[in-house]
């Protein structure tokens, strides 16, 4: 009978290291949808906005085994750690300490107290019972070259951007019809919109992702998380560090959101608090850009109707999993009873 064809639609790093798994393991795989963009064309993605922290500590259980797997192939692969441009800084998660707990099950991570945090790591103003869960052979990855890097080894890809999703199907804008066993939706902020322009269920939402560039005289600071304040950040090369907060605009329309100015001053305040020393005027413009979201968050498969799947719901963080949560993706496609082939046109 043959494996089935899988349209995969969105050119992100969860699509097309989806498209590659799906490859490897024998399946007719097509990558539809411009690269470097959203589905339509002309706007940058989440993947070339992410920041690609990449650790195996999590607090959600079925985070951290994606997040632990996906930084276990980075070290066992040295030609992945290069393609993905991989940077072994460290990673500090700071968190309150009835969760710390969850770090007894990663490999080689300390738990240390809010002084040692203080003393070692010199963030500052942390509240009592503050712990953080250090990762030496954690840190961050280039999302971005990863995803051109899988792309060139791709057999099938498609450019055209897509008008319309159908069951087993996707109407190209240049009037084709594309036809599959399985259709994965992994467009990112993009999926929620061309889920309803199919008449799809979803309950997926956008959100608004930003950061910003600061000078520092600091070379020692890793990769970090503080859940204490909301603040994360990492290296950006010397004297530069990436420092972000969550932002609370929610189902943002994805081209090319706009800078929230009151969100960049709040970073420049928490940071002012949390890191003595750092140099509160940004280092350039902002990054402004959308992601997709899922409740329970997560890079998960999801069925939608039908033929008709998602691969998406990374939350702003789906580097750190992206790895392993697309293998199981591409396993749960090919063993999924829809996956039985139709003559295609």
């Amino acid at each position: 009978m043959g494996e089935p064809r899988v349209l995969v639609v969105g050119a992100g790093l969860a699509g097309v290291l989806l498209a590659r798994r799906l490859r490897d393991a024998g399946a007719e795989a097509v990558l539809v949808g411009p690269h470097g963009g959203g589905p339509g064309g002309g706007h940058a993605d989440a993947t070339a906005a992410s920041g690609g922290l990449a650790r195996a500590f999590e607090p959600d259980p079925a985070a951290r085994a994606l997040a632990t797997a996906s930084l276990a192939e980075l070290w066992d692969d040295p030609a992945l750690a290069a393609a993905a441009g991989w940077r072994a800084t460290g990673s500090l998660y700071l968190l309150d300490a009835v969760d710390a707990g969850a770090a007894a099950g990663v490999a080689g991570a300390e738990v240390l107290t809010r002084d040692e945090v203080s003393r070692r790591f010199g963030f500052d103003r942390l509240p009592d019972g503050t712990v953080g869960v250090w990762e030496r052979r954690a840190g961050h990855l280039d999302p971005d070259r990863l995803r051109r890097s899988v792309l060139r080894g791709l057999d099938r890809t498609e450019t055209t951007p897509v008008a319309r999703l159908g069951d087993g199907a996707v109407d190209l804008r240049d009037g084709r019809r594309l036809t599959g066993d399985l259709v994965v939706v992994a467009a990112g902020a993009w999926t929620p919109g061309l889920l309803r322009a199919a008449g799809l269920p979803s309950t997926l939402r956008t959100k608004h992702i930003q950061y910003a560039h600061h000078r520092t005289g600091r070379a020692d600071l890793p990769c970090f998380v503080d859940e204490t304040s909301g603040l994360y950040g990492r290296p950006a090369g010397p004297g530069r560090v990436l420092l972000g907060l969550p932002s609370d605009r929610w189902d943002v329309d994805p081209p090319a959101p706009a800078p929230d100015t009151g969100l960049a001053a709040r970073v420049r305040a928490v940071a002012a608090r949390r890191l003595p020393g750092l140099d509160p005027r940004p280092d350039g413009p902002p990054v402004s850009a959308v992601d997709c979201y899922s409740d329970p968050p997560g890079l998960a498969l999801r069925a939608v109707a039908g033929a008709v799947h998602t691969f998406t719901g990374g939350s702003g963080g789906a580097a750190k999993t992206v790895l392993a949560a697309s293998r199981l993706a591409a396993t749960a496609l090919l063993n999924s009873r829809s996956a039985i082939r139709v003559p295609h046109g």
